[in-house]
């Protein structure tokens, strides 16, 4: 067995059964259970393509947004498109909305 199937199965029985503390948990619980005996980039490679990992993982909502500089009033504006084509016979029609 090469060293990347047992580094595998080594994650899999800690990741995946209910019993041991870091199951389904997330990259430092695992690391702290397999005692760092598996790089910490090995168990983040393996988790990425853990589906429940990926599927459940944290969102991270706060990030960098660019600056958007404008030099005046009436300068930039924004509209959105409703698609109501499903509602037209409700609506006179009407299959679109400008916003």
């Amino acid at each position: 067995m090469n060293k990347d199937k047992m580094v595998e199965n080594s994650l899999e029985k800690f990741y995946k059964n209910l019993e041991e503390p870091a199951s389904f948990a997330g990259l430092n619980a695992l690391s702290r259970a397999v005692r760092n005996r598996i790089k910490t980039k090995d168990i983040k490679k393996w988790l990425e393509t853990e589906e429940s990992y990926t599927l459940h993982k944290a969102v991270r909502r706060k990030f960098k947004r660019n600056r958007v500089i404008v030099g005046g009033i009436d300068e930039q504006f924004q509209a959105d498109l409703l698609d109501m084509q499903f509602l037209s016979k409700y609506n006179s029609e009407y299959k679109y909305l400008l916003t």
